[in-house]
């Protein structure tokens, strides 16, 4: 089976869409449980880099609507 070589790019989310919302709201409640599992003086050093993953794993999610695709900033400028 031949890889897939298709990936999302900016110009196909719409941040403005109920759906783009729906994931935004769930990222950041997630983000904001993690932060507070991350707080407890429970987690030991293995769990705490996992939550810190887990936390910049939804904040990259997040930024899809704040970073230029790469392609697009080669093909049409930094300024798009």
């Amino acid at each position: 089976m031949a890889a897939d070589t298709h990936f999302m790019t900016k110009q196909e989310i719409d941040i403005t869409s109920p759906t783009w919302r729906s994931v935004q709201q769930f990222a950041e409640e997630k983000i904001a449980t993690l932060r507070s599992q991350n707080d407890s003086f429970a987690l030991d050093a293995t769990a705490t880099a996992v939550t810190r993953g887990q936390i910049a794993a939804f904040k990259s999610l997040l930024a899809l609507a704040e970073k230029p695709d790469p392609e697009l900033i080669a093909n049409v400028g930094p300024d798009y």
